[in-house]
């Protein structure tokens, strides 16, 4: 009797919970909802940047359109303006970029002959480092023709000035080097994967420069 006198006396003193508002519960819905497990998968800041700039330009195209004669030549006619701006800003782009720099030349900073060249490229070989194999050997090569006056030294020459200068000095030469620098660029400038047959052709060509110079220009 004690136990249910002190149950009911309590359920009687317990004050009644406060009502629920529409204020609160809208309160406490926003900060369920800003839970972190609720945005697991939600786009992240620069896809939803994109994406508002692509309705941005869309809804441009189509204002573009309605007041352009008519309409759908009109948005062929800005379709092809705009393809030519970006040609052009492209083009503009590409030719302040490809000024002379460090970035483009064969040689780094520190000038090595082509022996020491030669034994950078073997030590990167043995580790499988072939990008760093084929810019060594290309700069053998480069050294090598500088070193026995092909060509006059100059540090910032880059690969297509040395394919188009020794080709035209050593003719025989010059469809194996334009091989060899077309391979530097695709690995150096045009991101491709570097192979052990890279390596392997751009040391059969150091091979013939450096043991075969005077037939070389015999022949040619």
């Amino acid at each position: 009797m004690r136990v249910l006198f002190t149950v009911l006396t309590n359920l009687v003193s317990a004050a009644p919970p406060d009502p629920v508002t529409r204020t609160g519960a809208q309160a406490a819905a926003r900060a369920e909802v800003a839970k972190a497990a609720y945005h697991r998968h939600d786009p992240s800041a620069v896809q939803r940047f994109i994406s508002w700039l692509a309705k941005k330009l869309w809804h441009l195209l189509q204002a573009g359109t309605n007041h352009a004669p008519g309409h759908a030549t009109g948005a062929v006619l800005i379709i092809a303006i705009g393809a030519l701006v970006a040609v052009l800003v492209i083009r503009r782009v590409g030719t302040v970029r490809r000024t002379p720099q460090a970035a483009d030349s064969i040689f780094g900073t520190e000038e090595v002959n082509a022996d020491d060249h030669r034994q950078r490229a073997d030590r990167f070989a043995a580790d499988g480092l072939w990008a760093e194999a084929v810019r060594e050997r290309l700069r053998a090569i480069a050294r090598e023709f500088e070193q026995r006056g092909v060509l006059d030294p100059r540090p910032g020459r880059t690969a297509n000035e040395l394919c188009s200068e020794a080709g035209l000095r050593l003719p025989v030469l010059a469809r194996d080097l334009r091989d060899a620098t077309s391979t530097f660029d695709e690995v150096w400038y045009g991101g491709r994967t570097a192979t052990a047959g890279d390596e392997a052709q751009l040391r059969a060509l150091d091979k013939r420069v450096a043991g075969s110079h005077r037939s070389l220009v015999a022949a040619s």
